[in-house]
């Protein structure tokens, strides 16, 4: 992001009607806190600004001209059109350069990404390669390692087609199913750049083993292999947490070494007390990273032979991803720093401070709306079995549900709106509307079918997002009568840094409550309980 000499004083030339903070709400000296927390920022390969108040970054992107939506002002000619959408690679024009490092893909939906013939291809290698290493351990056996196949009978394919009206070849395709993947297989996988900004793709296999050799419980990540596609990822050695944009290959260990191959490959080997990471890169832009957790704290060691784990790496193939859709960060939007997954120290109080919360909205909604019910609060915590990727983030949130004692129709139903209620605390994300492209930084989404608004409520910065839709009578579905559905999906930042966000669903296009209602209520909603002091744990 580009600074300016004082972009505490743009921000109030650029917004004249915005309702002015708090007397208590220093902008200057958040500024000011701004430009040393960037200093630090900067001097960590992109760390983080300090996130005790995430308004500082709302302050310094409006400062630079971004709208909500991650759309900067076209007026503007120091900024580019879209900071995570169109390709602007900064080489001459006509110029097919791109600075993998700093670029991207876009979100690619709840399907996720993945193609599952290259991640057949990758699966099919990573057996050939690391079967035997693993097979070694006494953990596992050869079987473990092939998909079984569904193999139909003549007879049961005829029956099939005639119940099912299929041709032979249909009913044969449909019943060659695979029963059992097996261990070791390749799927596609996303990671946050910038915390959403853009995505990085890549395809993961992950050996699962018992800490003991006879145990049951197969929790321990013994071997794990990404091969990345180009985009987003240096190989500049530095820590590999998702903090961390571009993301690093490999972390620098204090043993790592480094050799060019004459195929073009080059290879990065790191040795520490708990695990031996090995990484690829190919001169296709493309990278594979495998790491083997040898044991340490306690756990069983597991060793593996250095050169046996090297020919297994390189025996990895060059693969000639489809990188349709990389396109390189316009402008890296500087976002707070955000909280590992498996940084655990806000579950020392994350449930009281949920449970306390709730019992904040349950007040306020008795004096806002009379009649309201609320459910239980709760944090969303990890679960004791859940593994916890250290190089993850994860948002910091309350969530509670309840009616408020407005009639709608669902359905048939008639009922008080029901309502999910979550509260962000301060970290990893901004204020605004993400792109429909995006899954982040920004904290309120606006999907295609809605539409979206910014707006002042009592001192908070609302994030309206809307649905009505009035459907007709569909005779080929068998509705005779019209039927309408709405959404509201609305998110209220305050100037210290957390937000309240509510998504409501209604049937009747009467429904009592505007968006603009829910927005005014949710702004008089009382500040979350948490540990303000607490810092995120920036990755070494």
């Amino acid at each position: 992001m580009n600074l300016q000499d004082d972009p505490g004083a743009l921000f109030r030339d650029r917004m004249p009607d915005l309702t002015p903070p708090p007397a208590a709400f220093d902008l200057d000296a958040i500024v000011r806190d701004g430009y040393r927390a960037r200093r630090r920022h900067r001097a960590v390969l992109t760390g983080a600004s300090a996130t005790s108040v995430a308004a500082i970054a709302a302050v310094l992107a409006f400062s630079a001209g971004v709208l909500p939506g991650d759309r900067t002002d076209p007026a503007d000619p120091a900024h580019p059109t879209d900071p995570a959408g169109e390709a602007t690679t900064g080489a001459p024009p006509g110029s097919t350069e791109i600075d993998y490092a700093n670029a991207g893909y876009p979100w690619p939906g709840d399907s996720g990404f993945g193609d599952q013939a290259v991640a057949d291809q990758l699966t099919a290698a990573g057996r050939d390669a690391f079967d035997d290493l693993l097979i070694a351990t006494g953990r596992f056996e050869a079987s473990d390692f092939q998909s079984i196949m569904n193999d139909p009978s003549e007879e049961e394919i005829a029956q099939y087609a005639e119940d099912m009206q299929l041709s032979l070849e249909e009913a044969e395709a449909e019943l060659s199913y695979v029963e059992d993947d097996g261990l070791f297989v390749f799927t596609g996988h996303t990671s946050p750049g910038n915390y959403g900004q853009v995505q990085l793709y890549s395809y993961e296999a992950t050996a699962l083993a018992a800490q003991e050799p006879e145990a049951e419980d197969w929790n321990r990540h013994l071997l794990e292999v990404e091969a990345l596609l180009p985009g987003g990822w240096t190989a500049e050695p530095g820590p590999t947490s998702e903090q961390f944009f571009p993301q690093h290959l490999i972390e620098d260990t204090g043993s790592l070494e480094t050799r060019e191959l004459d195929d073009g490959r080059t290879l990065y080997t790191a040795v520490d007390d708990c695990e031996t990471t090995l990484a690829v890169t190919y001169p296709n832009a493309a990278g594979l990273r495998a790491t083997w957790d040898t044991g340490c704290d306690g756990e069983e060691e597991v060793p593996v032979d250095a050169a046996a784990f090297e020919a297994a790496v390189l025996a990895m193939p060059q693969i000639d991803y489809d990188t349709g859709g990389l396109a390189e960060v316009g402008q890296v939007v500087d976002v707070p720093t955000g909280w590992l997954a498996s940084d655990l120290a806000w579950e020392e109080w994350a449930e009281e401070g949920a449970q306390a919360t709730g019992q904040l909205v349950e007040a306020a909604l008795s004096e806002i709306a009379s009649g309201s019910m609320l459910g239980s609060a709760s944090a969303l915590v990890s679960d004791d079995w859940e593994y916890l990727d250290p190089d993850a983030v994860r948002l910091h949130q309350y969530t509670v549900s309840g009616t408020l004692p407005y009639s709608t129709t669902i359905d048939t139903t008639v009922d008080d709106a029901s309502f999910d209620l979550t509260y962000t605390l301060p970290g990893g994300w901004l204020p605004g509307f993400s792109g429909e492209d995006q899954n982040g930084p920004y904290l309120a989404n606006c999907r295609a079918d809605f539409e979206c608004r910014e707006a002042e409520v009592g001192g908070r910065t609302a994030y309206i997002a809307e649905r009505r839709d009035a459907h007709e009578p569909d005779a080929g579905s068998g509705s005779t009568e019209g039927w309408f559905e709405g959404e509201y999906e609305i998110t209220v930042v305050d100037p210290d840094g957390w937000a309240v966000s509510v998504w409501m669903a209604f049937g009747n296009d009467d429904f009592e409550l505007s968006a603009d209602e829910v927005a005014d209520i949710l702004a008089q909603l009382p500040a979350p309980e948490y540990d303000a002091e607490l810092e995120p744990v920036l990755a070494d």
